[in-house]
């Protein structure tokens, strides 16, 4: 394709004013009043730290992509709901709370029971108010983040600015192939202006030292915290692609747990199509810690308009939490933290380990899978009787004063139909199985008709359920039942649906409008994962083009050598329709008969 066109990411970047860098800041001005206000939470909740949402996943599938399976975590998919556990009023910094109920989880079969474990706390959403904020953005402005991803995080700095109120202070770390303060710490009131400057003027450059950027960035969170009346949190900006000085894991969980244990916690924010979800999760994991992906402008919005105060406001540290079914029962599985967090026992109990607590204003917990016990298989399930005990909970934790508390549960068996947040873990907790599932057979056993069937199965079950705000899970199965069934062959089975929907060959059939382009009917565009190879007919054979790369969303695709945005229309499986407005410009194209074999993701 010969013709050009500029996207309006590229003439939005070339009008974009050059700023010098900022490496010091002067004192800031007295440009904006101080106003004593208090930010009020309703629906005050309790949620553990750790992966809260699973964008990243959800962005890859938005792309056409099947993710990897370690970019899934069960506790990820759970952190976009409120999952709250009813119990009895809490008195405390922190409690438990428990309810059971029968359970129907199609891949886990031998499961007979579900227990949900929640967290509640005796503190009033109504009176709550953060503490100041002492906050110290460590950005990774190395290559990897140049374009897309770190206008994201300058957006992203500027969504917080608003947020933060007088009493609030802000500094700035960068990080490429070395580091440095580029904004002071320096208090929001009378500063903004100030702030909005520095921040405006990160810009891109060098290889990613992610060790020395976070260490720059606690010595500069320990320096300024010991004079701050209040919170000192580190946040980290990164595609999570360290290249130079460590990159290990142990090593960046190694200085959060020193940082934590000194009280300043670290919230990270991945950015970027190359975001390292697996090591990201294991840094939030630590004690202090939570993790955050931002697709687009509407997850920084999300996130930060909405969940900012709470991000930032630890409750309690190194839960640990005893579970122990009763007997004839066995623990068959945890949802809600990593893998290693938990333990098991000699006597079946299950020790879990959740290293921070966080307010919040959605609920979060655990999901606890009951089988029959070991040896049971061919015997009946345990008699149980309305409100027989039927888990142990024990609970210790240290408050943020340093004090230890405990307390202990008994979860009764089911005696009625499950509360909503129950419920909704439930479904979830299947969603999870399946969807891990589905990438495990795609990319670890090569099984595109199994992952096709499994997905296609859990389909089924999501649409009986009619609550609205499962409307991002629908979108979620769709996109990758319309990619599992195109690779699988079952592509006239399930209406074609964004991205995914796209990839395989296509035939010209029309050529509308009165814009120049160097194809013709009968010419064969076949889309791969990343990749869009043109095929010229000549007589009967096709000569293949070298292929192009091309980005695309559910509305726009994008050709990056030819610099060509259409806008396409799956009208079904088979009919695709590419416009281009400015060229006046329509291409109507048919599904080829036999679709050319693609690469697999990953």
């Amino acid at each position: 394709m010969s013709r050009r066109l500029w996207s309006a990411a590229s003439v939005l970047a070339l009008a974009l004013v050059s700023v010098p860098a900022w490496s010091q800041v002067q004192p800031p001005p007295d440009d904006e009043p101080i106003i004593d206000e208090m930010v009020v939470v309703t629906g005050m909740r309790v949620r553990q730290g750790g992966a809260q949402d699973i964008n990243h996943f959800r962005g890859q599938s938005e792309a056409g992509q099947i993710p990897m399976p370690d970019t899934l975590t069960p506790e990820g998919l759970m952190g976009g709901y409120d999952l709250q556990i009813p119990g009895e009023a809490c008195a405390r910094v922190l409690c438990v709370t428990g309810e059971a109920m029968r359970a129907n989880l199609p891949l886990s079969p031998a499961d007979k029971i579900l227990v949900g474990v929640g967290f509640n706390s005796s503190i009033d959403a109504a009176t709550w108010k953060r503490e100041p904020l002492n906050l110290v953005a460590v950005v990774d402005k190395s290559g990897s983040m140049d374009g897309e991803p770190l206008d994201q995080v300058r957006q992203s700095l500027r969504q917080i600015l608003d947020q933060l109120r007088p009493g609030d202070q802000f500094s700035i770390v960068l990080y490429g192939d070395r580091s440095h303060r580029h904004l002071e710490p320096t208090a929001v009131a009378g500063g903004k202006a100030v702030i909005r400057r520095a921040i405006d003027a990160i810009e891109s450059e060098g290889s990613t030292n992610m060790e020395e950027g976070l260490r720059v960035g606690y010595d500069t969170a320990f320096a300024s915290q010991a004079g701050f009346k209040g919170v000192t949190r580190v946040m980290l900006f990164t595609d999570e692609q360290p290249n130079v000085g460590a990159t290990d894991a142990d090593s960046f969980m190694g200085m959060a747990w020193e940082a934590s244990r000194r009280g300043i916690g670290l919230t990270t924010i991945g950015v970027g199509e190359q975001f390292d979800a697996p090591l990201a999760t294991e840094i939030s994991s630590v004690r202090g810690g939570n993790l955050f992906f931002l697709r687009d402008e509407s997850d920084i919005k999300a996130v930060f308009t909405g969940k900012l105060d709470t991000m930032v406001s630890e409750l309690a540290y190194d839960l640990n939490l005893s579970v122990k079914a009763r007997p004839g029962y066995r623990i068959t599985g945890v949802y809600g933290v990593p893998e290693d967090g938990l333990k098991r026992g000699d006597d079946g109990a299950v020790s879990i380990s959740v290293p921070t607590a966080f307010l919040s204003t959605e609920g979060g917990g655990l999901m606890i899978g009951l089988a029959k016990a070991e040896g049971a298989t061919y015997l009946p399930e345990p008699a149980l009787a309305a409100g027989e005990k039927l888990l142990d909970v024990d609970l210790a934790y240290v408050d943020r004063g340093g004090a230890s508390h405990a307390q202990q549960l008994a979860v009764a068996a089911p005696t009625q139909a499950p509360s909503a947040g129950l419920r909704l873990g439930h479904l979830l907790i299947d969603e999870f199985q399946s969807l891990h599932k589905v990438a495990t057979l795609y990319h670890e056993d090569s099984d595109e008709e199994g992952a096709y069937q499994t997905l296609r199965r859990f389909d089924e079950r999501l649409r009986g359920e009619t609550d609205p705000k499962l409307a991002p899970e629908r979108k979620l199965v769709g996109q990758l039942l319309t990619r599992t069934a195109l690779l699988s062959g079952h592509a006239g089975e399930v209406p074609a649906l964004g991205p995914a929907g796209l990839v395989g060959a296509w035939t010209i059939a029309r050529i509308e409008g009165d814009g120049q382009i160097d194809l013709k009917r009968g010419d064969r565009l076949t889309f791969g994962d990343e990749d869009l190879t043109v095929e010229r007919r000549k007589g009967g054979t096709f000569a293949e083009d070298p292929p192009e790369t091309y980005l695309v969303n559910d509305t726009q695709l994008s050709l990056e050598d030819s610099e060509l945005v259409f806008d396409y229309r799956l009208a079904d499986s088979d009919a695709l329709v590419l416009t281009h407005k400015a060229l006046d410009l329509r291409l109507v194209l048919r599904r080829a008969p036999q679709p050319v074999a693609t690469a697999s993701v990953g």
